[in-house]
């Protein structure tokens, strides 16, 4: 978690807090204003985290946050964003890991950058598990179309039919959902 984006259009405001970060020891990757934003300038840099002023239009920067999470996967920071329950509800949901709405000390920049990075962990963990369950269950309900599909053709109870499915995919080198996908497709051809 040492490389860093800067994204705000203040100037002095950045170079300020560029020279805060290089003080405690991040490497600031570049600064750039809202405009210079685009998918490829932030594949090419790949930074570990992106820190961005708050103060930048709501609406715009809030798609262009989500956007960037979303693209890059990575923490993002809001600083000096508005002080209201919207605005810091609205960012979470945009994808931001930290939202700071007070003027902070060079001191609070490392602590805020950890606990951004373990939320994002944290978030990317929980949505990878959610995803991991929502495909099991999709397999799930695949294999269970293709048992019933040769409990009805052939007359196999359950069992059977889950081990000549389990057999099948065993001999054949695939896995078990692969199998009941093939039986589901043969007997889309059938009808």
């Amino acid at each position: 978690m040492n490389r860093i984006l800067i994204i705000d259009d203040a100037r002095e405001r950045a170079a300020g807090l560029k020279a805060s970060l290089d003080l405690a020891g991040y490497e600031v990757m570049d600064v750039l204003t809202w405009v210079d934003i685009d998918a490829v300038r932030l594949q090419r840099l790949h930074p570990d985290v992106v820190i961005v002023d708050g103060n930048a239009p709501g609406r715009a920067m809030l798609e262009q946050i989500s956007a960037m999470s979303a693209a890059l996967e990575l923490p993002v920071v809001v600083l000096g964003g508005q002080d209201d329950q919207d605005s810091i509800r609205e960012a979470m949901r945009a994808g931001v890991s930290a939202y700071v709405s007070h003027a902070i000390q060079a001191e609070d920049l490392a602590p805020i950058l950890r606990v951004a990075t373990a939320r994002f962990a944290e978030y990317k963990r929980l949505r990878d598990e959610l995803k991991e369950a929502k495909n099991q269950l999709a397999e799930r309900k695949t294999i269970d179309r293709a048992k019933g599909i040769l409990m009805q053709e052939y007359g196999f109870s359950e069992s059977e039919a889950y081990q000549r499915m389990r057999r099948m995919a065993m001999d054949r080198g695939k896995r078990l959902v692969e199998v009941a996908e093939l039986v589901i497709l043969a007997q889309e051809l059938k009808n």
